[in-house]
């Protein structure tokens, strides 16, 4: 089995959580939520900041529009700028110590809005 095929088979689950006032179901897999964890931890701050506004701007468009009204690919986009703007939520101004504490990483992981459901 390739890993692309394992990838795809890994347990995902719907979460609800709600950003910026409006509440947006995001699809997760646990493997996506580490990695997107240390890719926003790696980044320099001034960099990991302009893509924030961007994905800021980009996911208040989907707002407007309104997420229900989109579909294929400006859904999955909408829901991808969601998902990065709650792991920035949930890892907040911890960036820096993150990248040495592994144990905080974790604890990252372990946020509720992040978990399956039972």
């Amino acid at each position: 089995m390739s890993e692309n095929e394992t990838k795809d088979e890994e347990f995902s689950w719907d979460a609800t959580v709600t950003l910026r006032g409006s509440e947006v179901v995001i699809p997760l897999k646990a493997s996506v939520i580490k990695q997107e964890i240390e890719d926003q931890i790696s980044i320099k701050g001034s960099h990991r900041k302009a893509i924030l506004r961007s994905t800021i701007k980009k996911f208040s468009a989907g707002l407007k529009k309104g997420a229900e009204n989109l579909k294929g690919e400006a859904l999955q986009e909408f829901q991808w700028n969601a998902f990065i703007l709650l792991i920035d939520d949930i890892i907040a101004n911890r960036h820096i110590a993150m990248r040495s504490d592994a144990a905080l990483v974790e604890q990252a992981i372990a946020d509720p809005r992040l978990q399956a459901p039972k």
